[in-house]
């Protein structure tokens, strides 16, 4: 269970982080998600809103997971956000590639990404309580 414990934590980490860089980037250059998903429309109020919720959520929970795997109390926590949070964005994504399509792999590839994440955190969540 120990060895279970750690891998959790670094987990987590590894989560934090990944949403770490992702929010600093488009915290300092909101166009770059243009460039990567490929809409062009850059008005004020698409700049602020990805700045938001790309560069400020995803580092508020970049931070609450690095607090989370800082006390082995909080690590279920953050597992459990992690279940919920890219089971959800998995979801809608395979929701709008059903509704909308897409141009290339990376849609898909991303959905898949999202919702393996999530069975991980969820299965790590209740191994621990087993």
């Amino acid at each position: 269970m120990k060895n279970l414990e750690k891998k959790s934590v670094i987990f987590i980490r590894i989560s934090a982080l990944i949403l770490a860089v992702y929010a600093i980037a488009f915290l300092f250059i909101p166009e770059l998600l243009g460039d990567l998903v490929g809409f062009t429309h850059y008005s004020p109020n698409t700049l602020v809103e990805v700045t938001a919720f790309y560069g400020g959520l995803e580092l508020g929970i970049a931070i609450f997971l690095m607090w989370s795997a800082a006390d082995k109390s909080r690590v279920q926590y953050a597992l459990m956000m992690l279940f919920f949070v890219f089971l959800s964005a998995g979801l809608a994504r395979l929701l709008g590639i059903i509704r909308f399509g897409f141009e290339d792999p990376s849609q898909p590839i991303v959905t898949a990404l999202e919702i393996v994440w999530s069975i991980i955190a969820i299965w790590m969540a209740r191994s621990k309580t087993d």
